[in-house]
């Protein structure tokens, strides 16, 4: 779904998170303000542990903070139960982890069709859909063969279009090339600049990989639960 380029797609206001660990309290996240509009492409660095997967969990709905909120399309995740959570994900986010999750069962095309289905699309439109997608990312070629039969880039670009194939607003990337080749993570972060420039769709990757970091439009460090300009 593309939202007006003047509205954000995802903004987090005054967010923090706090685990207890026995009669400790670890403050992960501290008083987060930024928003992330159609298009921007936001790399998220840091050292391990610093809080860049909990910081992603929240801006996916996958967990809530424990004060602050974060509003996807406008609404606050906090306000919804999981149900609706789970619809407002659904028709907003695509996600891309470090390891693809495709289904080993099924095929790069059955993969990618996969949140149509869940959306309730018909079989039909939804692989006519995914095909196109896999088009997008140089994979229509592969579309019949299951996940064991791709190489690692390849598998990625499938998770790719499994993730842009309900037409998000936003996609969050956790290490998407941590386990690909220099040659192969340069061919998807190119792919990432082409979607966000054509389509608006907005990127948000967390990172270990300063190439790919800084060839995003904006670079942004976790440091003692602060986010700061990097």
């Amino acid at each position: 779904m593309t939202l007006n380029a003047q509205q954000a797609v995802l903004s987090c206001q005054a967010l923090n998170k706090t685990y207890t660990e026995g009669p400790q309290k670890v403050q992960v996240l501290a008083n987060i303000n930024f928003e992330i509009f159609p298009s921007d492409r936001i790399a998220i660095i840091g050292s391990s542990g610093s809080g860049k997967t909990t910081l992603l969990n929240m801006l996916g709905g996958l967990d809530l903070p424990t004060s602050g909120k974060v509003e996807l399309a406008g609404k606050d995740y906090a306000q919804l139960n999981q149900k609706q959570r789970g619809q407002l994900r659904n028709q907003h986010l695509g996600f891309v982890y470090q390891f693809h999750h495709l289904l080993a069962e099924f095929t790069a095309l059955e993969n990618a069709a996969m949140p149509l289905l869940i959306a309730g699309k018909s079989m039909q439109e939804a692989k006519a859909q995914a095909l196109k997608l896999l088009e997008k990312v140089n994979m229509a070629a592969r579309a019949e063969h299951k996940p064991a039969e791709l190489s690692g880039g390849e598998r990625q670009r499938v998770a790719l279009a499994r993730a842009l194939v309900t037409n998000p607003s936003c996609v969050l990337l956790d290490e998407p090339t941590g386990n690909l080749d220099q040659q192969t993570a340069a061919q998807v972060q190119e792919l990432i600049k082409e979607l966000a420039e054509n389509s608006g769709t907005a990127f948000v990757i967390v990172t270990h990989d300063t190439d790919l970091a800084k060839q995003q439009n904006r670079v942004l460090r976790l440091d003692k639960g602060q986010l700061l300009v990097a």
